[in-house]
């Protein structure tokens, strides 16, 4: 009676879930569910961001009669997953430094630790891929440089950790430019799709794998089912195996609460990663691991949530202003707002440890702000984030678009905006007056903000905007090994299918800046190598002698049309002698977002240089960009 009670009850749950319309995705197929193989190629890559790109280079560069195909889920003008949105970065460290960066990766991912040959392999590989790296750049146009916007040089690292042992190395933090630009937004992945291109390498846009075809007994895969921008599916075949570089699950927030505990979270990547690899490689039977590790790798970084933009904007790491807070549900300023967390990937001291920061627990979170704050900058990050690096949406400099889209809300006084944005208007009235009096003293009595960046917040009208927990990336997937290769739960490679990328991360706790993109690149190399079964040749591209861009310039004035956050401005160089010797602005300095005496600064570095590949000026990254890239169109014509 029981069973049949049973039996019955499963019943109407099936039809309950019919009569809703739930559907449940089938991410396995056998190869008995295959009626005809639609295509067949040799190597099947899935998902078209910095990893697949780098796979489906080096299998073709092994092999260029091979039939590659590669196929990506978002159309063809929001592709590039999360590298296209990221800060560009990859890590070089020195051959000398290979073990000392070892031993300060090792304490990063503490407590999750992997075995010690990966992270041998690992540190190997971002030590000896960069020739690798600048032959793939050369080939297209593109080169690399540091992330300051000159030329590669040891030393010039990004280290976010540095009171971990180890974290002193010879070695550089570099990122990939067309020739003749000081950076470019998504530069590292777009010079790998131009090196797919430039190869023929067939991608099919709008086309996501659905479900990987297995064998149910012998595990081995025999490639996917995909679905087309139609909605049909075809059976797609690969000889000689099926790699998955299809990212995380930063946007699918069922999965954020299932894994990490998440009541509300964003991405600020591509809304295409929603975990659609994960739950193929758990059904297919694979080894999962890094779906939580102690904090969330990448961080949880300040979003800015819009309904026009499915991914989140930033809030400014650094804000132009100081009169501004953030407050937690109840009313409270709830940590130090103004330290620059982004050095750190959002991570702040606490017992001892690194750890998240606490908007996850405080939410809903405001940014409260005045009349000065408002006119002082942005208050979005105008370089990172989806919206802006792919969707091309430029938060402005004096936020004045944004609140007439109603992103951000206005009201005369502090209790008319409390009252707008659900808040009690005594409480937050008086978070306000305790924060203007601390402001009165110079001190921060609660959280310790440096006095230089506390402002009062007394200038009418008051804005607020909401803020929320927002992902780079996430680093859960299937434990691979350094072949690429995916392993099942008794660490035996599942045939036929291979991993790559943020799927299935090394990065076990700490991130370290530069890592994600140089991981991309080596472990989709690493799975193309294992699958055809060879190594293409590296080609080392020798720097050639730097010649300034007015070396042989005439004596004379020249104009450069420099496009930076606005419309246009003019600077003119003055070349005497074969050197530079001024450089003055000329129509349009009101378009100009850094100030005059930054101008100076920047300028001055490059005079005295005769270099135009000088550290940019803090806070004016964006126009000093311009005006390195507008000396080049300059004397090039």
């Amino acid at each position: 009676m029981k069973k049949l009670l049973s039996m019955l009850l499963c019943l109407a749950l099936v039809l309950a879930l019919s009569v809703c319309g739930v559907a449940e995705e089938d991410w396995v197929k056998t190869p008995g569910e295959i009626e005809k193989w639609d295509r067949e190629v040799d190597f099947l890559v899935v998902g078209y961001g910095l990893a697949g790109a780098a796979a489906a280079v080096e299998a073709y560069d092994i092999d260029p009669t091979a039939e590659i195909l590669v196929l990506e889920k978002m159309p063809v003008e929001l592709a590039g997953g999360n590298s296209i949105a990221s800060g560009q970065t990859f890590l070089v460290p020195a051959q000398s430094a290979v073990e000392t960066v070892k031993t300060y990766l090792y304490n990063c991912n503490r407590p999750n630790d992997i075995p010690d040959e990966y992270l041998t392999w690992l540190c190997q590989g971002f030590a000896d891929q960069l020739p690798w790296i600048q032959g793939i750049a050369d080939g297209v146009g593109y080169e690399a440089g540091y992330v300051g916007g000159g030329e590669l040089k040891w030393g010039s690292l990004v280290v976010e950790f540095d009171t971990f042992e180890g974290s002193v190395f010879d070695g550089c933090s570099a990122h990939l430019r067309a020739k003749g630009s000081t950076f470019e937004n998504g530069g590292v992945w777009r010079c790998f799709a131009k090196a797919v291109e430039s190869r023929g390498i067939e991608v099919m846009f709008e086309t996501p794998a659905v479900s990987l075809v297995q064998d149910p007994v012998t595990k081995e895969v025999f490639g996917v089912v995909a679905r087309q921008a139609d909605g049909t599916e075809i059976a797609i075949k690969s000889e000689k195996g099926t790699l998955l570089a299809c990212g995380g699950y930063e946007n699918n927030l069922q999965m954020q609460r299932d894994f990490h505990g998440m009541d509300l979270v964003y991405t600020a990547g591509t809304p295409g990663n929603t975990g659609d690899g994960i739950k193929m490689l758990m059904e297919a039977g694979a080894q999962i691991w890094h779906m939580n590790n102690q904090t969330q790798s990448g961080g949880f970084w300040l979003g800015i949530k819009v309904p026009e933009h499915e991914a989140t904007f930033m809030r400014n790491f650094t804000m132009a202003g100081n009169s501004w807070i953030e407050i937690s549900s109840e009313g409270t300023r709830f940590y130090d707002e103004a330290t620059s967390y982004h050095r750190q990937h959002m991570k702040y001291m606490e017992y001892g440890r690194y750890v998240d920061l606490p908007h996850e627990k405080a939410l809903p979170v405001d940014l409260i702000f005045d009349e000065k704050t408002r006119a002082a900058g942005s208050i979005a990050s105008q370089w990172l984030s989806w919206p802006t690096t792919t969707e091309g949406y430029m938060w402005t400099s004096d936020n004045l678009a944004e609140i007439e889209k109603g992103w951000i809300v206005k009201a005369d006084t502090i209790e008319e905006l409390a009252a707008k944005i659900g808040r009690d208007p005594e409480q937050l009235k008086a978070t306000i007056d305790k924060w203007n009096a601390d402001c009165a003293a110079g001190v921060d009595t609660e959280f310790g903000r440096a006095a230089e960046k506390m402002a009062p917040i007394d200038t009418a009208p008051y804005y607020a905007v909401s803020i929320t927990p927002t992902l780079v990336a996430t680093t859960g997937g299937a434990k691979r090994d350094t072949a690429g290769r995916v392993l099942d739960w008794n660490d035996k490679p599942i045939k036929g299918l291979y991993e790559a990328g943020q799927l299935g991360s090394y990065v076990a706790n700490l991130y370290q800046n530069g890592v994600f993109l140089s991981e991309a690149m080596l472990s989709g190399r690493a799975a193309a190598q294992t699958a055809m079964g060879g190594a293409s040749e590296v080609k080392a591209v020798a720097a050639e002698a730097a010649k300034v861009a007015w070396a042989d310039a005439a004596d004379g004035d020249y104009s450069a049309k420099c496009v930076g956050l606005h419309d246009p401005f003019e600077v003119i160089f003055t070349v005497k002698d074969g050197k530079l010797v001024e450089a003055k602005l000329g129509e349009g300095k009101e378009n100009m977002f850094m100030t005059e005496e930054q101008f100076v600064e920047y300028t001055s570095a490059i005079i005295a240089a005769q270099d135009p590949n000088v550290d940019i000026v803090a806070g004016a990254t964006v126009d000093c960009q311009a005006i390195g890239t507008g000396i080049n169109e300059a004397f090039a014509k």
